[in-house]
């Protein structure tokens, strides 16, 4: 562990890790100077498709061990969500559910709590090192590059703020968040490095993206995996509304819808590129390639596309083949109407009690491949109710080894900002009816039957207004999977309900916290942080709830 830290010290204090951008390496140590990681031919340029390029696809946390879930970003997505009740990860050998029924594991000194810290702030040094580069004068080609630096800083900031702060922003903005490691900090000050409070901590992200909008401006980007301005704004709507700047949270979402296009049936429910292809609706996005380690290595096990993409027609993936499919809540799943469009991203617990025969023909409203479904089922030991196809294969790749995995995955998208938007103007005072069109608006589009107020009932916990309960309900339906969900539950100061009447969650892990946000969605700091980080204060370990709770009733 001690090796960890201090690679990763180094490298946050602007020496570059990443040996592709240099001609020779000190022979007296394992890293490279940050003098000889800048004066490399195409330096620069190297380091700043490192921000993006390493995002998924690598073996960061440990290369040798070919662990699961250790395939870059999105596998946060469902290392947090899994912590609450929308994705429940069901089956006889599914990798997340650690993070789901034993939360003893995320206590400090163990790995689930380090890797975050590993993986985010490695990006975060990566972004360091491209903002010292520059020292603050960047030529005009340099300029896209920073803002780049800035734009992802600030994202990954804004991840940990959240997983780690000791309370949320609305029960307390003086709730310690994480320490604050810029291209400026010295090793002494790394060395005695409090956690930042929320306010503060959300401040110097909003700065980072001021930076970000500056230097962005008028760069034209080659693709949805690289950010541009739009993306900078979508960023400062998350940031906004974490605040509780409804005014700024509005203005940044509307600005951050300008180009983009709503997906309509379909595109959110094509079998060929849903999900996994970028689309007029996709604003920021990450790709994975055939020549990635996670692709090549291990069977391609530990990649997105083994633990959510169930269609594959080779026998590997650890949701298709494995036992091992993440699937959606079954309360959740019965309180979206049948004219909601969204419900056919997800199989029909209907379908449970129907004959094998039977079930076959009924899954063909959902896959061109049911009959691979059911092995799903027999590998899971898991009936189909709740089963996602929201993610598909690489389009004509079903029966490719492994390139049926090659997929890209959004990581914001423009109906985030419409849902940003309605509930920013919404919680405005004098503005809730405002709010509400804006909402109806966007709801009608995935449902034409749409009534405001219908889903007000399925909230147990009424923290919230009426109004942001809805919000919250379309934020949950809309972007299932895609890393949003327990970060709403901390934001609102939401508990979670997993034990109530046919519940689809794991016996002896239906807990229920319906008075507010369980404990065990306070991130520990790992150990190399605590370590040697003398001005740290690390969180309450989590606690392992005593078997199923009562069943609640709606």
């Amino acid at each position: 562990m001690k090796k960890i830290y201090s690679t990763l010290l180094f490298a946050l204090l602007g020496a570059p890790m990443l040996t592709s951008c240099v001609e020779e390496v000190n022979p007296q140590t394992s890293y490279i100077t940050a003098e000889q990681g800048t004066s490399a031919p195409g330096a620069f340029d190297k380091f700043v498709t490192s921000l993006t390029s390493t995002l998924n696809g690598q073996f960061t946390y440990n290369g040798s061990n070919h662990s699961v879930w250790d395939y870059g970003y999105p596998s946060f997505f469902l290392t947090r969500d899994v912590e609450g009740q929308d994705v429940v990860p069901v089956g006889t050998n599914n990798w997340y559910q650690t993070w789901y029924n034993d939360v003893s594991y995320l206590a400090p000194g163990w790995a689930y709590p380090q890797l975050p810290w590993t993986y985010y702030f490695m990006w975060i040094k990566s972004c360091n090192s491209v903002i010292a580069m520059v020292n603050g004068n960047p030529k005009d080609t340099e300029k896209a590059g920073v803002g780049i630096a800035y734009a992802i800083r600030a994202m990954m900031y804004l991840d940990i703020a959240r997983m780690y702060a000791a309370e949320s922003y609305n029960s307390n903005p003086q709730a310690l968040t994480v320490p604050k490691i810029t291209e400026a900090t010295t090793f002494e000050q790394a060395a005695n490095n409090p956690r930042v409070p929320f306010d503060e901590m959300l401040d110097f992200i909003i700065s980072d993206l001021d930076e970000a909008e500056k230097y962005l401006d008028g760069y034209v980007r080659a693709d949805v995996y690289t950010p541009d301005v739009s993306v900078v704004y979508g960023l400062k709507a998350r940031a906004y509304l974490e605040k509780q700047d409804y005014p700024k949270a509005a203005e940044y979402a509307k600005k951050a819808q300008a180009g983009y296009t709503i997906m309509d049936e379909a595109a959110y429910t094509s079998r060929d590129t849903g999900f996994n292809s970028p689309n007029k609706s996709w604003m920021f996005g990450l790709t994975f390639r055939p020549t990635d380690p996670n692709i090549l290595e291990n069977d391609g096990d530990s990649s997105w596309g083994s633990v959510m993409i169930l269609e594959n027609g080779f026998e590997c993936g650890y949701a298709a083949n494995y036992g091992g499919p993440n699937v959606i809540d079954r309360h959740l799943y019965e309180t979206i109407p049948a004219t909601d469009f969204r419900k056919k991203c997800f199989v029909d617990f209907a379908i449970d009690d129907m004959e094998e025969e039977d079930m076959i023909t009924a899954l063909e409203a959902y896959s061109y491949y049911p009959e691979r479904l059911l092995a799903t089922v027999d590998a899971a030991q898991y009936g189909p109710g709740g089963l996602s196809l929201k993610f598909r294969n690489a389009s004509g790749k079903a029966d490719v080894k492994y390139d049926a995995w090659v997929v890209a995955v959004p990581l914001m998208r423009v109906e985030e900002m419409y849902l940003i938007e309605a509930e920013a103007v919404g919680m405005q005072p004098g503005k809730e009816n405002e709010g509400i069109q804006l909402l109806t608006q966007f709801a009608l589009t995935r449902d034409p039957n749409y009534v405001y107020g219908t889903h007000n009932e399925a909230y147990y916990n009424m923290s919230t207004p009426k109004f942001q309960n809805e919000v919250w309900w379309q934020r949950r339906v809309e972007l299932w999977g895609e890393g949003f969900a327990t970060f709403d539950i901390r934001r609102l100061d939401k508990g979670i309900i997993r034990s109530y009447p046919n519940s689809n969650h794991i016996e002896g892990f239906r807990w229920n916290t319906p008075d507010g946000v369980p404990n065990w969605m306070i991130w520990c700091f790992g150990g190399t942080e605590p370590d040697y980080n003398k001005g740290l204060v690390q969180n309450p370990n989590p606690v392992q709830p005593e078997g199923d709770s009562p069943e609640f009733t709606w």
